[in-house]
Formats: structure tokens, C-alpha cells, sequence
């Protein structure tokens, strides 16, 4: 009698309270925002606060697919220096000192997803594996945290491409200083140097480097490597890296950096961890975005945005999502029974990743017990990271890179003390890790017939044109012998000395030991059309309104340097794309002719960019002239800075003069901009 009872109580609840009645009894609840964004790695978790602070009446909803930053697997409260902290397969019980990062990069149980490529016939049917943050912070929390800007003539490549103007180092060069918060930021070096007042800590290594540094340089210039300031002028060459680690030895992830206590406390901000994204929802026409499926263990959700949804999830998962969904190749998405929403074929194409090496080499310094595993993960050093900051634990040796400039080569060298690896049992060793960033291969990204909305069929392509493998060969060559000839290096530890002697055996080395740099993109990439890309230069979905996409796939050309401080800079643009879109406030680094030009210019790829800077206590006008008789003159108010054009190409000298002296004469460098 009492089971009938019940059961007439939940039917009559059942007609007078149907949502809760709903939400007990299905699999499914619904909610609505005006912002969704997929996806809270580097990107995803800094659009999220700036839709928040640029719309403070709107809601925000944020899916991450991992666990939280904040979960007590990141935490600092319960530090302890056991070894099991170090151990992959085990989850860790804090935010593990800087050093530990690429540890974290290789194991599911530490904040990362590993994928896995189909087997790949040039590399007998080896599989690549890589790892993809799978955590609030994404690869921002998982990252060797090597913070380094893409160099000028990168931007330079992309903005020749119609449609992608904005995209020119002129108007990138605002956005690195905002995100920036830069121990090196002194105006008085370089006018474009740092900011000083970021969100992203930026900061030099302090564990130093055993490098006899003089004779390091000494030997990269005698063979033609030369050093720059790639934070500086964004000009290739050998560089000293710098870290995206706070003063006190910290990470310093988008999870801390954008998503800290106002973000997370704020009522209108909503962020689910967890939570896989199935597939984009549509209009009945197919042609508006208007919310998102998820699932969370065996609960299927949706969520609805009554103003745009952000894919941030990846240069793998972005483009399973938008296949999913039915906006990808129509032969591919028919054969699998999904309804093609937009017939798109670049979707998953042009996968784009660096083929790495690596080389290990004995240094002619003495072992240094002290810096062995054991003392370096001792209970002293541990209390100097967690208490003061401080002690070997607050970074790791990764001083020096190469990144294009006169080699054309990318490499980097790896000290491995203080590191905790037991490769050998002495700590006087180095690796040399070289990549090929200008790769002819191609990948790309399919769905898996077994399961749609599961881990994609991922072909990684290395090295399948084997010319590749030239530029590789070349890079461990040339930084072997200049870290030969500087003295630092004795011995060969992997590959053998026989090995390198024998340019046969050293090729048939490469093709057995590369792999993946995870800096992959490219899978969405941008364009001027929907026939070559994906995105515009806005970042919207070719076809489909109220759909954006910010991250790495969008990238046609993977960039030589790490890409983070790329993607923060990149991701504040987007944002300010955005606001410009709904509230009509341009972003940084568009700007206004402020002079006439002399015969007038229609061409827009005939302008050149230059800055000038006024350190003076009053305003100049400064008055440019070329060698073919075009001339402007520009004013810069006092301590200022600003950016004027000259309608001429790289071939042609500019003269810059103040009150009839000239300061400057040099050649331009022919920049694509828009004003």
C-alpha cells in the first residue's frame, strides 16, 4: 500500500514540479550562459576571464575535460618531499616544484592525456606518443614553461595571407607587453622589451648553468650561430630562454594566472571539470551555434550560450568536436551516419608537427654528487622551494636555445643536473634536442568509427617526407661540434661515437629516436576561405555564426619557438576581437595614419613599420625621407612612444631626421599592417 502511495506522490510531483522531476529521473539538464568556452588550458582559461571582465552582466561557462588546478593533486597545503612525488604513475600531492614539469608532460596521472598515432611506415610502424594537458591550465600546467616570442618574421608569413593582416608583428607587439609581467622589462635597453604589470610571470632561470658561457658564444659565432634577444626584437638566433615560473619558484599556469580567486568566486563564472564535449549543437538551419552536449561519467548534459561558444580544446580535440558535430569532410562524416552540418574538408588536415631528436653527451665538468637525485629531493632543499622560494628546486637548466636567425636551425641544451633522472649514474651530462620547425610532412586528425566522441585516429606524419630528417641531421651536427670546440662536452653518450662517425648510421639513428615536440597544430587552421581554412582571421567558423575557435590549431605554420606566450598575446586579441564585435571598442595595435604620404600608396603590402621613441621632456616632429623622394613627418609626445609607416619596400633606405639632423638611415623591413 505505501509503494502505491509513493509512486502516486512522484506522479502527481511529476505534473506540478516537472524540472526537478526531469532532472531525478533522466540523464540529461540544460543549462544557459551567454559565453561558453571549451576547453580551460592557455587559451580557453584566459578568454574565460576576459569575457567575464569585458561583460560584467554575462555569464561564463568553462568545460575542462581534466581535473581542476585546484584539485588536491595540485595543491601546496599537503608538499612533501617523498620520491613518490616524482613517480609517473602515481598522482602527486602538490604543485610539484617548476623542475618537475616534464615529468607531468608523459603521465595521465599527473594532469596529461597521452595520445597515440596510428603506426607510421616510415618509422617501421613505430607509434608516436605525446601528451596534451588534461587539467585546468591545460599545457600551461604541464609545459617545460620555456616562455619564449614567435619570432617577426613569423608574423610576417601570416599576414601576407588576405584577410590575416592583423596578424603582423606591429599588432601582436602590444599584446605580449600586456600579458607580460617580465623580470627584464627595462624601457631604457629596448623600447619594445617586456611588460611589467601581466598576468604571466616571466622570469629568468635562477638554478644558473654549467656552461662556460664565454666559450659557448665564442664557438656559436665562429660557426656562423649568432646571439639575439628573441624577447626583444623578435629576431632569431641563440637566446637565452627565459621561464614562465614566479619570483618565488612557482608555475606560473593560465589556471593561477587568469582563473584565480575574483574569476572563481564570481557568481557568474562556472567552471566544470571533467566534462568531455561530445558535440556542437545548431539551429534548424545548421547555420548558428547555439550551445554544447557534454558528458560527465554516464550523464549526458547541454548547455546553451545565448551569445558565442569558444573552442579551445586543442589541435586533436577541436577538430573531433567539430567533426562530431557535422562540420568536417562530407564523405567522412556520411560514411559514419553523422548529418554534415558543413561540408568543410580542411577540417583535420594539415597537421602540423616539429620532429624532434635528442642527443646525449658527457660534459668535460666533474660529477657533482651534490646534485644528485637523492640530495636534490632531500627534506633542506624541498622546505628552501615550498618555505623561501628558493634552492635548486625553483627551475631547471634550460638556459640556451637556438630558434632560426643566420643557422636556420632550432635546438636547445638541456643540462640535466638538477633534474631528478637516473639516465646514468653520474650528473656531469647534457642533451642536445634539435626539431625541424620548416617540416614538409603532413598529418591530420579522423574520427574512430568505434566511438565518435572518443580519442581520434591521429597520424602524426614524422618525417614521412624524408628530406625532413636533412635539417635534423644538420642541427645535431653543427651544435655537437660547437659544444665540442667551446670545450663543454667529452664524450658521446647517445648516440655512440660510431654512430657519428657514420652519417648512414646517424640518419637510420634519427628516424629510430624522433619524435613529437607537442607544439602540433594546424588542424583548423587560418585563412581567407573556407576551401583553404577553417577560421578567419576573426576566428570565426567559416559558415557557421556564433562559433569561434582559439587555439593552436588555428596556426597554419607551427611556430619555431614554444607557443604559450604566443597563445596568451593571441587569446587577449581574440578577446578584444570580440568586445570590439558587441561593444564597438577597437583592439590594441590598430593605428591611424597620422601624416600624407607623397605620392599616395594603394598597395597595402608597401608599407614598412617603425617605431620611434621620444625620451625627451617635450614633443618632436620627426621627418622621414626616401632614397625615391617620398616623405611624412609624424609628432611624439614627450616619454612616449610611436609607430609610423613609410609607403616603400625593403629596398629602399629611409632617412629619419629632427630639426634638419639626421638620426637614422637605415633599410625597412617590408611589414603587412593594417590601420
Amino acid at each position: 500500500m505505501y509503494k502505491h502511495v509513493f509512486t502516486l506522490i512522484c506522479i502527481i510531483l511529476c505534473f506540478t514540479m516537472p524540472v526537478y522531476c526531469l532532472e531525478e529521473t533522466t540523464t540529461t539538464t540544460t543549462q544557459t550562459y551567454q559565453w561558453i568556452v571549451v576547453g580551460a588550458g592557455c587559451s580557453g582559461a584566459t578568454l574565460a576571464r576576459k569575457l567575464l571582465d569585458y561583460f560584467p552582466n554575462d555569464k561564463v561557462l568553462l568545460l575542462e575535460r581534466g581535473i581542476d588546478n585546484l584539485d588536491p593533486v595540485f595543491t601546496d597545503e599537503t608538499c612533501s618531499p617523498e620520491p613518490h612525488i616524482f613517480n609517473t604513475t602515481r598522482p602527486v600531492t602538490c604543485t610539484y616544484p617548476a623542475i618537475i614539469a616534464p615529468r607531468r608532460s608523459v603521465s595521465p596521472a599527473l594532469g596529461s592525456h597521452i595520445f597515440t598515432s596510428i603506426p607510421q611506415p616510415q618509422l617501421k610502424n613505430r607509434t608516436i606518443s605525446f601528451g596534451a594537458g588534461n587539467c585546468t591550465g591545460g599545457g600551461t600546467s604541464i609545459n617545460g614553461m620555456v616562455a619564449f616570442r614567435a619570432l617577426r618574421e613569423e608574423f610576417e608569413e601570416i599576414s601576407a595571407t588576405p584577410g590575416l593582416e592583423e596578424f603582423n608583428y606591429h599588432a601582436f607587439l602590444p599584446y605580449y607587453k600586456k600579458i607580460e609581467d617580465n623580470e627584464n622589462n627595462n624601457p631604457k635597453v629596448f623600447w619594445d622589451r617586456n611588460g611589467n604589470s601581466g598576468r604571466v610571470s616571466v622570469t629568468n632561470h635562477k638554478v644558473g648553468t654549467l656552461f662556460n658561457e664565454k666559450a659557448f658564444l665564442k664557438a656559436s659565432i665562429a660557426n656562423g650561430v649568432y646571439p639575439s634577444d628573441i624577447n626583444s626584437l623578435q629576431l632569431g638566433g641563440l637566446s637565452k630562454a627565459q621561464a614562465t615560473i614566479t619570483s618565488n619558484g612557482r608555475r606560473a599556469s593560465s589556471a593561477i594566472n587568469y582563473l584565480d580567486s575574483t574569476a572563481r568566486n564570481s557568481y557568474r563564472f562556472t567552471l566544470k571539470n571533467t566534462c568531455r564535449v561530445r558535440r556542437i549543437l545548431f539551429n534548424s538551419a545548421g547555420t548558428q551555434a547555439t550551445g554544447v552536449e557534454y558528458q560527465t561519467g554516464n550523464q549526458i548534459f547541454t548547455a546553451f550560450a545565448t551569445k558565442e561558444i569558444i573552442i579551445s580544446a586543442g589541435t586533436v580535440e577541436t577538430p573531433r568536436i567539430l567533426k562530431s558535430s557535422g562540420i568536417g569532410p562530407s564523405g567522412e562524416l556520411q560514411a559514419l551516419g553523422i548529418p554534415v552540418i558543413r561540408d568543410m574538408p580542411v577540417v583535420g588536415t594539415n597537421y602540423f608537427e616539429k620532429p624532434l631528436t635528442l642527443a646525449n653527451f658527457r660534459l668535460t665538468i666533474p660529477d657533482n654528487p651534490k646534485m644528485n637525485t637523492s640530495i636534490v629531493l632531500s627534506n633542506s632543499t624541498f622546505r628552501q622551494w615550498k618555505y623561501y622560494g628558493t634552492g635548486p628546486l625553483t627551475g631547471w637548466n634550460n638556459p640556451w636555445a637556438v630558434h632560426g636567425g643566420s643557422s636556420n636551425l632550432d635546438a636547445e641544451f638541456h643540462e640535466q643536473a638538477p633534474l631528478p633522472d637516473t639516465t646514468y649514474n653520474f650528473t656531469n651530462w647534457m642533451r642536445l634536442v634539435c626539431w625541424n620547425a620548416e617540416t614538409k610532412s603532413r598529418g591530420s586528425i579522423q574520427l574512430n568509427p568505434s566511438d565518435i566522441y572518443g580519442s581520434p585516429i591521429i597520424d602524426v606524419a614524422l618525417l614521412r617526407d624524408s628530406s625532413d630528417a636533412d635539417k635534423l641531421i644538420a642541427c645535431n651536427y653543427k651544435f655537437r661540434k660547437i659544444l665540442k670546440e667551446a670545450g663543454i662536452i667529452s664524450d658521446d653518450l647517445l648516440p655512440s661515437t660510431s654512430v657519428w662517425e657514420n652519417t648512414t648510421a646517424f640518419r637510420d639513428y634519427v628516424f629510430s629516436i624522433v619524435s613529437a615536440t607537442q607544439h602540433n597544430c594546424g588542424t583548423c587552421r587560418l585563412g581567407s576561405n573556407s576551401s583553404v581554412a577553417v577560421v578567419d582571421g576573426r576566428h570565426r567558423v567559416f559558415g557557421i555564426q556564433k562559433l569561434r575557435i582559439m587555439d593552436y590549431s588555428i596556426f597554419p605554420y607551427v611556430l619555431r619557438v614554444n607557443p604559450a606566450l604566443t597563445l596568451y598575446a593571441l587569446s587577449e586579441k581574440l578577446a578584444d576581437y570580440i568586445r570590439e564585435d558587441y561593444q564597438s571598442s577597437p583592439p590594441l595595435g590598430r593605428v591611424t595614419l597620422q601624416f600624407q604620404c607623397t605620392p599616395p600608396v594603394t598597395a597595402i603590402n608597401d608599407y614598412s613599420i617603425w617605431s620611434v621613441k621620444n625620451k625627451h621632456s617635450k614633443p618632436y616632429v620627426y621627418h622621414w625621407s626616401s632614397t625615391t623622394g617620398v616623405s611624412g613627418s609624424f609628432s611624439v609626445e614627450a616619454y612616449s612612444q610611436s609607430y609610423f609607416f613609410t609607403p616603400v619596400d625593403s629596398t629602399q633606405a629611409v632617412t629619419l631626421k629632427i630639426n634638419g639632423v639626421t638620426i637614422s638611415t637605415k633599410y625597412a623591413t617590408n611589414t603587412t599592417c593594417t590601420y
